[in-house]
């Protein structure tokens, strides 16, 4: 089966989504028979770069809340959508909660009409398959809008950070790199047509520019191979070397860890089995190496082994991180101390950031203000002499 990506109109109103069928004409007849008149119909292609976006965590949150506000108001779901469809400001999801009303009208069931939407997130279908276990339905998008938004306001928070010097850093750096392979190349050139011998200085800068000018060729190459470095390498090969790189491998981990605690605290509050939540939590995860590790986990779980357990067989979590799993459990408290551990690594995470931001930016400063300063004495300095000799 493939997955196609449709655009259509449904009771007058422009619907999107995703539906699966062999064929793009089989697509094209299931949409008719749901009622949906086809305007677009394409297979979804996986590409390495990709320009269409898709609805933001920030209004994927906004939209489950504003949902489960209105079931809590008392409306029947099918208006509670209709209603929800009006006022998000996304169209994609918009039309996706029409799509999910026009499958529940059919007679499908919540997780699959919530799949077929094709912009909600894999692990909210299998905690609305909860609903049919007698789990309250407002109670799991509510759960599920709130984990969207602890997790976009956190982003949002290590990005603010990064905004103000790396953009100072990346400025001074570009400007360095005109004047050294520009702007001293030619005095240079200048002084030498006067048929002045160059001062230690002005060839030590030369030197520089010409190290720089070969290097830059290097620079797309570098960048191609750490964009495709999970071809290259393999991703969980790419994933563990990450890891060890200074600082961003710290944060990445930090990061991770995080991410997989709060997902999986989620989940469990949804009352998804362990082994099922594990796995889900796992896909949440953005490191191929961490990742594996916990999907390995799964079977095991199954049979019943403990998670904090498995966790410290891994050699890949913090002893803190397996300790406060293994109270959770002891405890019966497992969600409440996967948040705890959520909001530690994110903070953890966010220290780490600013600590070594705080260190970056005036160190580059130093770093670039020593070069600047040679390359200001390598152009007046001979400059100077040759005013003096016309004199």
């Amino acid at each position: 089966m493939m997955e196609f990506r449709y655009e259509g109109l449904a009771e007058g109103r422009r619907v999107r989504g995703v539906v699966e069928a062999a064929s793009r004409a089989e697509a094209v007849k299931k949409l008719k028979s749901e009622g949906v008149k086809p305007l677009k119909v394409e297979p979804v292609k996986r590409r390495l770069f990709s320009f269409r976006r898709g609805p933001s965590e920030e209004e994927l949150a906004f939209a489950l809340v504003q949902l489960a506000t209105l079931l809590s108001a008392g409306l029947p779901l099918p208006k509670a959508l209709e209603l929800a469809a009006r006022q998000v400001e996304s169209k994609e999801l918009s039309s996706a909660f029409l799509t999910v009303k026009k499958a529940l009208e059919r007679g499908e069931p919540l997780p699959e009409a919530f799949r077929k939407a094709g912009v909600f997130p894999e692990y909210l279908t299998h905690m609305l398959s909860a609903v049919q276990r007698g789990e309250n339905l407002e109670f799991i998008l509510r759960t599920a809008g709130e984990y969207l938004r602890k997790v976009a306001a956190f982003k949002a928070r290590v990005l603010n950070a990064l905004i103000y010097p790396t953009v100072v850093i990346l400025f001074s750096f570009v400007s360095l790199l005109v004047t050294v392979t520009v702007v001293v190349p030619k005095v240079a050139g200048v002084l030498e047509s006067l048929g002045r011998e160059l001062p230690l200085a002005t060839r030590a800068v030369l030197l520089l520019s010409k190290l720089l000018s070969s290097a830059l060729p290097l620079l797309p190459m570098a960048v191609a191979a750490f964009l495709w470095r999970e071809r290259l390498l393999g991703p969980e090969r790419a994933g563990a070397l990450l890891l060890k790189l200074p600082v961003y491998g710290k944060v990445s981990f930090y990061f991770n860890l995080a991410r997989f605690a709060r997902t999986l605290a989620m989940l469990l509050r949804a009352a998804v089995p362990l082994p099922q939540a594990v796995l889900l939590a796992s896909k949440s995860v953005t490191n191929a190496f961490i990742r594996k590790k916990l999907e390995q986990l799964v079977p095991e779980l199954e049979r019943g082994k403990s998670l904090s357990e498995l966790l410290k067989r891994t050699s890949v979590f913090p002893e803190t991180f397996v300790n406060l799993v293994e109270t959770g459990e002891a405890s019966g408290e497992l969600e409440r101390m996967l948040e705890l551990l959520a909001d530690t690594y994110e903070e953890l995470a966010e220290r780490v950031v600013e600590f070594w931001l705080r260190v970056a930016e005036p160190l580059a400063i130093l770093v670039i203000g020593l070069v600047v300063g040679l390359v200001v004495v390598s152009v007046l300095l001979p400059l100077t002499e040759v005013s003096a000799g016309l004199g």
